[in-house]
């Protein structure tokens, strides 16, 4: 828009209306579906695994809030959703996601949907982005407990690399470890089991080879990445192996993390980029799952660092990224 900065918006979340109504027909036996009016609940003995507010399927009020808080773009992930989505459920959040794109051009960044093990995952991954548009394609931190470097994911990665768009990783439902491991109470499932689980995939990405096989492959994490801004030299391995002082910064340019959701402060903020470089970050409001859209820029904007780095992650990165 004249007059001010690009803003976008890499972490925001929709799904289509036909599945907000009929949840029921996508989750497990042992699961149970709590409808209320503002929202619907999924939960397993008693755990809540997934609560989409009802305007997570109204896309044009969303349009709206992100007028009131002056976001022109949005990327669309289902986020946690996409645990209970097969191939076919794929597909149609897929044609739904153009449609959207059609509707509202220029506001939409529509992101493909596939279940990363399934046999045709390539051929609806390239459907989605060489027919319908598409400009990233979106997954979550483990496939059924299948971490992101496993080797099971390889077929997958090429597909991504020959078509060369960016990866949006969210959180998994639960981190994919037995029970009970202490975060069954408190929602640490969801607060703290979540930011395990990405920190885990983080560095399991650069650890385990994955980048260096692929090396076309950008992911950009949800949440600040976990812990991994914070704790990557902790991580540095040098101390015990042969490896160079700084290993991840090799990789640096090619892992990005959002400010989502915005509950950080703006130190936090500023610690982020200083931690992973004012190109890596990108704003993120987690919206509608967390209904404070215009606190996600008002955060960014209150950091302390310069009119150019606030201008590059509220949009001057996700612009280059998703190019």
């Amino acid at each position: 828009m004249p007059g001010r900065s690009l803003v976008i918006d890499v972490h925001h979340h929709w799904m289509p209306e036909e599945h907000y109504r009929r949840p029921e027909l996508y989750v497990r036996q042992n699961e149970e579906v709590i409808h209320e009016p503002d929202r619907f609940r999924i939960q397993r003995a008693g755990v809540q695994l997934f609560s989409p507010p009802k305007m997570t399927a109204r896309l044009d009020e969303q349009i709206r809030a992100m007028d009131r808080a002056g976001v022109d773009r949005a990327a669309l992930h289902v986020g946690v959703w996409l645990d209970w989505l097969d191939l076919k459920a794929a597909r149609l959040i897929n044609a739904r996601m153009a449609e959207a794109a059609a509707r509202y051009p220029g506001r939409i960044i529509p992101l493909a949907h596939v279940p990363p093990l399934e046999p045709d995952a390539a051929r609806e991954l390239k459907r989605a982005v060489a027919d319908l548009g598409c400009k990233g394609v979106a997954i979550n931190t483990h496939v059924g407990g299948v971490l992101l470097d496993d080797e099971k994911m390889h077929p997958f990665y090429r597909a991504v690399s020959e078509l060369d768009v960016p990866i949006l990783v969210h959180p998994a439902a639960e981190i994919p470890l037995a029970h009970p491991h202490g975060m069954e109470q408190f929602n640490l499932t969801r607060n703290l089991g979540r930011a395990f689980d990405t920190t885990i995939n983080m560095a399991r990405l650069t650890l385990g080879g994955t980048l260096e096989r692929f090396p076309n492959l950008r992911f950009v994490f949800s949440h600040l990445g976990g812990a991994f801004f914070a704790i990557k030299n902790r991580l540095n391995p040098a101390y015990f192996d042969k490896r160079a002082k700084g290993f991840f910064d090799k990789y640096k340019r090619r892992i990005f993390i959002d400010t989502a959701p915005p509950f950080w402060s703006p130190e936090e903020i500023r610690f982020a980029v200083r931690m992973m470089g004012e190109n890596q970050v990108l704003m993120g409001s987690d919206f509608p799952t967390i209904d404070r859209l215009r606190d996600a820029v008002k955060l960014v904007r209150q950091a302390k660092t310069t009119a150019l780095v606030k201008k590059k992650v509220l949009g001057a990165n996700a612009q280059k990224l998703f190019r």
